[in-house]
């Protein structure tokens, strides 16, 4: 878009409510705004002349007094096998962030980003290379769906079947975009995915574990842990000097008590840094009290950190060390898909400014 167009409004990300409230829409019957979510959540419009079942009139009226931006997929790269495609979106002011769709057995997920960088500094990832970071709206977050679920589409892929909040940023330091976009993710007229096929993952906001534990939404969270003592933890992830992770397992255990939903540690190997049996026990002693699972996770090298990635057989030395502490504790391990392309765990920073020839416009 060039022009006064540019200036207007964009309704992308709006609920069925706010977009009643929109001037156009006044004195239309109140199924109008309901017709117009549908269109942009479930059909994917980009235009208002895709709209056919709303008067000429109107969306002529709409046209003229708002926008549809959704961001805009610049570029893709994907893995030799097709198991992972990196994508980075283009945002309207020239921000960008990237996503990853990930391929596994015929179960397609997509990761994405909730900010433009990352203030937390967690010493092993690549996104606190970045820039400060910058927060994502509502309509910027359900962009990435939307452009990947369109991807996903002319690769003839299955359905989009799982979400994860686990791209750029902290997405609960973007509580109000994060939860009003998981409204629409979830909700009817919107995306349609299932709260239960969605994770947030999180550094540990403890006050934002609290309240999203009371939504009405039922989306599954991942604390990123990734140390068993706070001088570990201190030097990995500087949250943890203002949220000690005790102090964010009594929030773990309130989400857990009222969502039913049994919260996931992720835990990171670092070679020589977290990877002892002392870890494996303490690791193994926090998952049984609090009656949660564990997702142990391959690092991942990338040109911002000089840590070193545990072997195979070091993964499951670390495991079977686990299991005589909390033999009924679920106990998994990620092998990052991606990391070829830097698009795996702790990889994304690739977010670049975006020329004025890939901004989001008119398609």
């Amino acid at each position: 878009m060039t022009g006064t167009t540019d200036a207007l409004p964009n309704i992308y990300g709006l609920d069925v409510e706010a977009l009643a409230a929109l001037g156009p829409l006044s004195g239309q019957p109140a199924f109008r705004s309901r017709q117009i979510a549908d269109w942009l959540y479930v059909h994917g419009a980009k235009s208002f002349e895709e709209m056919t079942n709303l008067p000429k009139e109107l969306r002529q009226r709409m046209e003229k007094s708002c926008r549809i931006d959704r961001g805009r997929l610049v570029e893709t790269i994907a893995t030799a096998d097709g198991s992972a495609v990196k994508a980075l979106v283009g945002l309207d002011d020239g921000r960008a962030v990237e996503a990853v769709w990930i391929r596994d057995d015929g179960r397609e997920t997509l990761c994405i980003s909730s900010q433009v960088g990352c203030a937390y500094e967690c010493d092993f990832c690549a996104t606190a290379s970045m820039p400060a970071s910058s927060n994502l709206s509502a309509g910027e977050i359900l962009g990435q769906i939307a452009e990947m679920r369109d991807e996903m589409a002319r690769r003839e892929a299955t359905d989009l079947g799982n979400i994860v909040f686990m791209g750029m940023g902290e997405p609960l330091a973007n509580y109000t975009a994060v939860t009003a976009a998981l409204r629409l993710i979830c909700g009817e007229p919107g995306f349609g995915i299932a709260a239960r096929r969605i994770t947030i993952s999180t550094v540990g906001l403890t006050p934002e574990i609290v309240r999203l534990a009371q939504e009405p939404f039922s989306v599954r969270l991942a604390f990123s842990l990734n140390a068993t003592t706070d001088e570990m933890r201190n030097d990995l992830m500087p949250v943890n000097r203002k949220y000690p992770f005790r102090k964010v397992f009594d929030a773990l255990r309130e989400f857990q008590r009222l969502k039913k939903s049994r919260v996931t540690l992720g835990y990171l190997l670092l070679k020589g840094i977290n990877d002892t049996s002392e870890d494996a026990r303490r690791l193994a002693g926090f998952a049984r009290s609090l009656q949660c699972k564990v997702n142990l996770i391959a690092y991942n090298p990338h040109q911002f950190s000089a840590y070193a990635a545990v072997d195979n057989a070091g993964v499951e030395a670390f495991r079977r060390a686990m299991a005589p502490i909390a033999p009924q504790v679920m106990v998994t391990v990620r092998w990052s898909k991606g990391a070829e392309i830097q698009a795996a765990c702790g990889q994304l920073a690739g977010g670049r400014p975006i020329t004025a020839e890939e901004k989001p416009g008119d398609s």
